[in-house]
């Protein structure tokens, strides 16, 4: 839900053009690490995976978690919370 929502938002604000140098499918356990700046960062990421044909698995905040909506989402699609 989340990444289909990122790949959604994210055109509405700017274009995203996603080039790899890799055809291949990224095989299950890649690890892809992004650090951000801002709070638009992280749906940016999910939307490039996505075009790309990743289903990401994200580690956050476990703040993130008790927010109402995004939590429950985060919770059902099996996203890690990061407790600091």
């Amino acid at each position: 839900m989340l990444t289909r929502a990122a790949s959604v938002l994210v055109p509405l604000f700017g274009r995203l053009t996603v080039t790899s140098e890799l055809r291949m499918r990224l095989p299950a356990g890649t690890i892809f690490a992004a650090n951000h700046d801002s709070l638009a960062d992280p749906a940016v990421v999910l939307s490039a995976l996505r075009s790309l044909g990743v289903e990401p698995v994200v580690m956050a905040a476990a703040g993130l978690w008790r927010v109402p909506v995004l939590g429950r989402a985060l919770a059902r699609e099996g996203h890690i919370p990061v407790h600091r």
